[in-house]
């Protein structure tokens, strides 16, 4: 049996909310650990942890492993003060446009939510705890490498 659920198991994904700052603990800059101060140990180290992380499937019923943590970030057109965060999971499923699936529109720019025009970024990831807040350091990396690599090319070119 567990050869057959070890492909089922799910991506970890912080999962919370926060509109116009009513939960601290989603904000950003993200810290999964603020709450220690009023839980215990154990619990605030996974406050808003969730692995595996369980997201619904289009056209199934239930709840299915995630593949995708959801990380969505905005404000309100009509009204800047009025912001939103939202850290969640979701499962791609395999339909055959992009257009449907969340997972595979990571952009920035506009958006509707709850009947709400919103400017900000919707962000998809597929690592565990990868939907916290956005990692510079990783940008800077994948940035020297490119310019390194392209330095490499240059040179070896005839």
């Amino acid at each position: 049996l567990s050869v057959f659920l070890s492909g089922a198991v799910g991506i970890g994904c912080f999962v919370c909310s926060s509109f116009d700052g009513n939960n601290r603990a989603c904000e950003d800059p993200f810290n999964s650990t603020l709450e220690l101060a009023t839980k215990q140990r154990e619990a605030a180290s996974i406050a808003n942890y969730h692995h595996p992380c369980w997201a619904f499937k289009k056209g199934r019923q239930g709840l299915f492993p995630a593949d995708h943590c959801i990380k969505i970030i905005g404000h309100r057109a009509e009204n800047v003060s009025k912001t939103m965060i939202i850290r969640t999971c979701a499962l791609d499923s395999g339909t055959l446009t992009a257009d449907t699936e969340i997972v595979r529109i990571s952009h920035c720019g506009h958006f509707k939510f709850e009947g709400h025009h919103y400017t900000g970024c919707v962000q998809a990831c597929d690592s565990d705890g990868c939907n916290s807040s956005e990692d510079r350091s990783h940008r800077v990396a994948c940035s020297l490498f490119v310019v390194l690599l392209l330095t490499l090319v240059d040179v070896l070119r005839p």
